[in-house]
């Protein structure tokens, strides 16, 4: 089930980009927890839905991670530009993270463009960046209410003239902890290390 809750006050709203970092806004129940992103005070659970994952098997968002932490991201195979480098950022920083505490981290994407993000389409592409990313898919209805319940608006760009088109939606990456709730959100400004160190702060939290 899909939780239904205000997205202002309690959720980082962000203005649609065609993949792209914008500000979050101001209404919003922030935390001061040491993160470099921004903690949220009592956070909010992930949604008890299943999807389908790169190898085409279920996949439930609140229980399906063994991991200590999720770094979770909404977006789609054919973005441009922002996708790539955000998703190559998630996978670096879980690398570099040490005394095998990387283990302790399941990095996600949820796709925006089920359309084109089959299970194969997904796994050709993450495996790409990295092999231990989890793809998912499912029908758009399902993904578009999942991500605004989270705060992260999904709406079909512009037409390209190709005959394709892009996707727009929120860009920013959201850190679970292992009781699964959303305790730290990044946006724009953030780096490899920044990321890092939340990752490790998330595993440890308890």
């Amino acid at each position: 089930m899909i939780p239904r809750r205000s997205l202002l006050g309690a959720l980082f709203v962000v203005p649609l980009a065609a993949c792209g970092n914008d500000a979050p806004a101001a209404d919003v129940d922030l935390g001061d927890d040491g993160y470099h992103g921004t903690g949220l005070t009592d956070g909010y659970e992930m949604p008890d839905v299943d999807l389908t994952d790169q190898d085409g098997e279920p996949w439930n968002l609140a229980t399906s991670p063994t991991t200590q932490a999720v770094a979770l991201f909404f977006g789609y195979t054919n973005c441009p530009d922002v996708c790539p480098g955000i998703l190559a950022d998630m996978a670096t920083a879980r690398r570099r993270l040490e005394d095998g505490l990387g283990d302790d981290v399941t990095l996600v994407m949820v796709t925006t463009d089920p359309a084109r993000d089959d299970p194969a389409a997904l796994k050709a592409y993450l495996e790409r960046i990295d092999e231990s990313f989890v793809g998912l898919t499912g029908d758009l209805e399902t993904i578009t209410a999942i991500a605004s319940s989270m705060g992260i608006a999904i709406e079909e760009g512009k037409q390209l003239p190709s005959g394709g088109y892009e996707v727009d939606h929120g860009s920013q990456i959201l850190g679970v902890g292992a009781d699964r709730r959303v305790q730290v959100i990044w946006t724009s400004g953030y780096s490899v290390q920044d990321l890092r160190e939340d990752y490790a702060r998330l595993i440890t939290r308890q």
